[in-house]
């Protein structure tokens, strides 16, 4: 994707950052940072007393009313949902990172898990719903909704900012996970360990004690496994939060055979884009009727770093899209404009009627 001056710049920005990233789990408010230093954050999954407490179950809560439609899902569906693609504005409100792991029963990591968050904007605002189009009254600059694809340590990352209030809730997340094998996502939320005030430092009517969500998980464990502590990252003087927390199934995944044991794991060819443009990279998949794909790249060479991509399905059409359904059988081409750094793509799948609406 990037000229030849382009890829000795991203090199050396690579460099700086890893001589800048001293703190566990400190990842810099860049963009390109954010994704670069994935892989240098690891560490910050060992904070103490992380993996002390007894396996719970996650609770299964209400999917809720918020959840996009399939036409409202964003083309920048990547774990940052502070920032929009490259754009220099960002979501306003305090950045947050949320980090973790997906557990299946037994407390082995999951790989291949999708993991979807989205939530409320600073204003208390969503930017989608289930129910309408895009909400003119959010802000312009977040995200509001996110995937991740868990590697081979069943990890995930996600920045975004912190939840806003309104009427009737107090702060929470959604979150959105499917095991590979399962049709539907299993859904829940987390919840912040403290009392909610507005914006105006006026504490909020609705807590975490009468929260019509929170109040109804009753089991105590479970309840607690969902309150989440956030602390300050370290070398920050924005006042950035983080808190780890791990999505523990109840069932053991079952890994999905293939068609024809076709591979997922798919080569870039480098291929001209646009006349002007970045070149792109082709990715040649065997598509079977049915089945969605959507492409993930590895641009920092580690296993928390599976990034959505967008693509295009012709070599110089518009990036216009983040999955496709086959309609037949047969071979189909993915374009993509960023580069994998190991020079290969992960293009997952869903199968038929897998995730196609509420659980």
């Amino acid at each position: 994707m990037k000229r030849q001056s382009n890829v000795r710049r991203n090199r050396n920005r690579l460099d700086n950052i890893k001589n800048e990233v001293s703190e566990a789990f400190y990842i810099p408010l860049n963009r390109r940072r954010f994704f670069k230093s994935i892989a240098l954050a690891s560490a910050g999954f060992t904070l103490p007393g992380y993996l002390a407490e007894a396996l719970t179950v996650s609770p299964s809560v209400t999917q809720g009313p918020y959840y996009p439609l399939a036409q409202n899902i964003p083309l920048d569906k990547d774990n940052d949902l502070v920032q929009l693609n490259d754009n220099t504005s960002i979501a306003s409100g305090i950045v947050t990172y949320v980090s973790g792991r997906v557990l299946d029963s037994s407390g082995n990591p999951v790989r291949g898990a999708l993991v979807e968050l989205w939530h409320a904007d600073n204003g208390g605002n969503y930017i989608y719903s289930a129910s309408s189009s895009k909400n003119p009254a959010a802000d312009a600059n977040f995200q509001g909704f996110g995937q991740f694809l868990t590697g081979s340590t069943g990890q995930f990352l996600f920045r975004s900012v912190k939840a806003g209030l309104y009427v009737g809730r107090t702060r929470h997340y959604h979150w959105g996970v499917t095991l590979p094998g399962k049709l539907t996502r299993a859904t829940t939320q987390t919840f912040w360990n403290e009392t909610a005030y507005d914006l105006n430092g006026v504490a909020w009517s609705t807590q975490n004690s009468n929260d019509n969500v929170y109040s109804t998980i009753t089991d105590a464990a479970q309840r607690a496994s969902v309150l989440l502590n956030y602390t300050t990252v370290p070398a920050t003087t924005t006042g950035e939060m983080q808190a780890s927390w791990d999505f523990v199934s109840q069932y053991t995944p079952v890994e999905p055979t293939y068609p024809n044991g076709g591979s997922l794991t798919v080569a870039g060819a480098p291929v001209p884009g646009p006349v002007g443009a970045n070149d792109r990279f082709k990715l040649t998949i065997p598509a079977y009727s049915g089945y969605t794909y959507e492409v993930y790249g590895n641009p920092t060479m580690a296993a928390l770093s599976w990034a959505a991509l967008p693509f295009s399905l012709s070599q110089t059409g518009t990036i216009d899209r983040n999955e496709y359904s086959a309609a037949a059988d047969g071979t189909v081409e993915l374009y993509v404009e960023r580069k994998a750094a190991k020079g290969f793509y992960f293009v997952s799948f869903r199968v038929p009627g897998a995730n196609t609406g509420t659980p």
